[in-house]
């Protein structure tokens, strides 16, 4: 291995030494509460059409705040927005959700006309000098943070917005203007919010510090932003700020009582600087993770924790674990608080009866609040079990499970309240008001494995977040990245510190300088594991090549995606030196599946044997050779349909030719309507074609009368997860099994052939069996598909409301139901749950369509 140089070392650590990181701002942008690679996480998902983040965008899109025809309510005259007096609110209620909607459809549409829809919102509001209150201030003032979301996504993707424009909004926020010294009598949301509530309960000064933390990301101002998130530590505000509030009350007499709390007048007692208040994580979640609104009702608690949530997210892609602060009190409150409320709506094996807290049983503390105005003597029921109102768990699932901070004991009742909450309402919707973002599983869900977020390296110490989108080659030391050491979870090295010290050097991964340039991950021992999220935009195969040097021949290395081995464990050969670089091929034609994955390289092998610099995924042309086993192919296989759409008539069409021995180049084809047809005669065929030995085979369309022919489309279509797509005409690697056929074909002058010609090795045996069609979904014929059914049977039918899906062994795959038009209802991923809840469709006839490793099957449903 190359050894690093220690003057080099010495002179860059004693650089760093002498940067003050509080003298300037450094922010990654976007950087609120999404990130650049999670707007990327989320278009992709939503361009494969990967569940939930798909079905939830539709919900999303259903929104009329989701069009670039949206009609925007404010206006350039208006100055002052008021959620107490109500002036100018409800137009700034829809905006807000309208212009945070429009962001979101820009990066995932990159359609320009939502991203000007926004600037059009942000231009509307940009001369508001007056945030009314009749005293809730910071709540008055924390209700531009949906809006400055929505900037902070326009601001940071897309360079159409003018600077001036920018400026103008960003100084509408902190009318009349920002200072560290003096504080203005009145003005815009940052003089509504600075001082968060230091009278009030939790929620109202967390709403207030919530917009403080977004608008210091936002204006690129770390004293800002470091005012809201020492105050949620408990630390003091900066000497280079406006001190925090520092009242100690003193509680006097009990003006009004009820059985969960009693509130009290108060007196001032005494100034304590940076005493902090009922808006601090530890004085709005208390020790046993009981909350300081919980004995006044469970809506606010839920809204409070919510706000911390997305502040813990905010600091998260800043850098800072707020999430983790004192021993991870946020997440001791939620499941404090979420199995008091799931626990009475749902019953569990381990929870059999509703969770209540007392005093008598140590698990409810009385005791004032931090104000001094309010004594808790009971756990509140009031709002209990409504966890549909706010909708704030799928970001907190996300971080402490997903990221894989905690386990799912530690996380119980988090993510059970999570799952209940999809039962019985589907996914996050918007929420209440302005208190959340919403539309967390399109938004906050994260992939499995994807414990960390892509990077494509760092600037000015920041890492720069990006999608790694194949095939393309990924640098082995920008492997996932995590504000704390991701050791053990976005990779696993065998020892602690950076041996090389270099690049990364908070972290235990051992990167060293290449002599090809940049860097590479040297000290790789057998065990070791590094992961990279990636975006398969086709499911097709791929090659694996490796650029690594390696001192002897016992390194061998393994890849895998989304937690499944795609290769077996391959020995890299010698280079004959720590620095002499070469490429090797580990795999070709490894089929992947579309979509956000894991991307994961295991090291293996014996001792220390190589470094890597980079691997590279290409796209493969390469096909493994078939099984040679017999096959019989039936000889009475019975004709498909097609469907005639200029007569509206049905078709009977003839079947493959069965053939009896394959040889390279062999072909069966089979003819598609006639030659008697007018111009504008067309066809739309679906169905499936059999493979009975695996290979490749090229699928082409043709006319046999030499007329021209206009073909919109023709696919052969894997959805086994194994292979890929054809478009029009072309090759494809195949296994054996049942696989979606469709062709569409317009304006046509004669008859169509579709041919499928096998290319593999010489194999005698049979093979095609036949063809399929059928319309827009509707299976005709389904006995001829008779090895799919024994995996698949629904019941009742007719169905009224709950329909069962029962089978001989385990239900994994995709359910579509379409009506009885072709139009798609709705897709579900069906992984353990067996019902579909179809009480709310209307009377008549439905298509369900079921897809997984096996194949497709298609059912029709009718619902009473």
């Amino acid at each position: 291995m190359k050894l690093t140089s220690l003057i080099k070392t010495v002179v860059i650590t004693s650089f760093l030494f002498l940067i003050d990181s509080a003298a300037f701002a450094q922010f990654s942008h976007p950087g609120i509460t999404l990130k650049k690679s999670d707007l990327d996480r989320i278009k992709y998902q939503i361009d494969a059409k990967i569940e939930p983040w798909y079905s939830s965008y539709q919900t999303m899109l259903a929104d009329s705040k989701s069009s670039y025809n949206y009609t925007v309510l404010g206006k350039s005259t208006f100055t002052e927005v008021g959620r107490d007096n109500g002036v100018n609110y409800g137009a700034w209620n829809s905006d807000i959700r309208a212009a945070y909607y429009n962001a979101l459809q820009w990066y995932i549409t990159k359609d320009t006309r939502h991203a000007e829809k926004a600037i059009e919102i942000f231009k509307a509001w940009s001369n508001i000098t007056d945030v009314t209150s009749n005293g809730t201030n910071s709540l008055s003032g924390g209700v531009g943070y949906i809006m400055i979301e929505a900037a902070e996504i326009i601001k940071g993707t897309y360079s159409g917005w003018a600077a001036a424009d920018i400026k103008k909004f960003g100084d509408m926020l902190v009318y009349p203007g920002y200072s560290t010294t003096t504080a203005p009598s009145g003005g815009s949301f940052y003089w509504m919010a600075y001082q968060g509530d230091a009278g009030r309960h939790g929620n109202q000064g967390l709403s207030g510090w919530r917009t403080v933390m977004a608008m210091g990301i936002f204006l690129d101002n770390q004293i800002m932003y470091d005012r809201a998130l020492r105050y949620m530590q408990g630390l003091p505000a900066r000497t280079d700020d406006i001190p925090y509030p520092s009242q100690v009350n003193k509680s006097v007499a009990i003006t009004a009582s009820d059985d969960y709390a009693d509130t009290y007048s108060t007196t001032k007692l005494n100034n304590t600087p940076n005493y902090g208040f009922n808006d601090q994580i530890n004085n709005y979640i208390w020790p046993n993770g009981q909350c300081q609104e919980s004995s006044r009702d469970q809506q606010h608690v839920m809204f409070g924790m919510g706000l911390l949530i997305s502040m813990s997210e905010m600091a998260w892609n800043q850098g800072t674990n707020l999430y983790g602060h004192n021993n991870s009190r946020l997440l001791k409150g939620l499941e404090y608080n979420m199995r008091y409320n799931i626990s009475s709506i749902q019953t569990y094996p381990d929870q059999p009866s509703a969770w209540i807290p007392t005093v008598a049983s140590s698990e409810f503390v009385v005791g004032f609040d931090r104000t001094g105005r309010w004594y808790s003597k009971a756990i509140s029921p009031i709002g209990i079990g409504g966890i549909d109102v706010r909708p704030v768990f799928e970001m907190a699932v996300g971080h402490y499970l997903d990221r894989g901070l905690n386990t799912t004991t530690e996380t119980k009742w988090l993510t059970r309240t999570r799952d209940k909450s999809i039962e019985t309402s589907g996914y996050e919707k918007a929420g209440w008001s302005n208190d959340a973002i919403g539309w967390g599983a399109l938004t906050a869900r994260r992939v499995q494995d994807c414990k960390g977020d892509p990077i494509s390296g760092f600037t000015n110490t920041l890492p720069t977040y990006a999608m790694n989108v194949l095939p393309m080659t990924i640098e082995a030391e920008n492997f996932d990245y995590s504000p704390i050491n991701g050791n053990g979870r976005t990779y696993f090295d065998d020892g602690a510190g950076n041996r090389g010290n270099q690049y990364r050097t908070t972290e235990d991964a051992d990167i060293d300088i290449c002599t090809e340039g940049g860097y590479n991950l040297g000290w790789l021992t057998p065990g070791e594991w590094y992961t990279y999220t990636v975006y398969v935009p086709e499911t097709k195969t791929y090659d694996i090549a490796v650029r690594y040097s390696a001192n002897n021949n016992n390194g061998k290395i393994k890849f895998s995606f989304g937690g499944a081995d795609k290769t077996s464990e391959v020995t890299l050969v010698s280079t004959a030196g720590w620095q002499n670089w070469q490429s090797q091929t580990i795999a070709q034609g490894v089929l992947l599946s579309k979509g956000v994955q894991s991307l994961r390289v295991f090291i293996a092998g014996t001792g220390t044997s190589f470094n890597l610099n980079n691997f590279t995924i290409s796209n493969s042309t390469f096909c493994a050779a078939p099984d040679v086993e017999a096959t019989n192919s039936a000889s009475n296989l019975k004709a498909g349909l097609a469907y005639d759409y200029y007569e509206g008539t049905w078709t009977t069409l003839p079947n493959f030719n069965a053939l009896t021995s394959l040889q390279s180049g062999t072909s069966a084809t089979v003819k598609i309507g006639n030659t008697t047809e007018p111009a504008n005669f067309g066809y739309d065929f679906k169905g499936y074609i059999q493979i009975k030995t695996e290979g490749t085979y090229t699928f082409y369309t043709s006319s046999d009368d030499g007329s021209s022919l206009s073909i919109s489309g023709a696919k052969i279509v894997n959805n086994d997860g194994k292979h890929g797509v054809v478009e029009a005409s072309g090759s494809i690697c195949l296994q054996k099994g049942y696989h979606p056929i469709n062709v569409n074909y317009f304006n046509g002058g004669g008859g169509k052939a579709l041919s499928a010609s096998y290319s593999g090795p010489n194999i005698t045996k049979k093979t095609l069996a036949d063809l399929y069609y059928l319309p827009d979904g509707i299976v005709l014929g389904e006995e001829d598909i008779k090895e799919l059914e024994a995996l698949f049977e629904v019941y009742p039918v007719p169905v009224s409301s709950t329909l069962t899906i029962q089978s001989s062994s385990a239900i994994n795959g995709i359910v579509e139901l379409f009506d009885n038009s072709g139009k798609l209802i709705f897709t579900k991923v069906l992984d353990g749950d067996k019902t579909l809840d179809l009480s709310d469709l209307s009377k008549g006839i439905y298509v369900l369509k079921f897809t997984n490793e096996e194949g497709t099957i298609v059912k029709k449903i009718i619902k009473n």
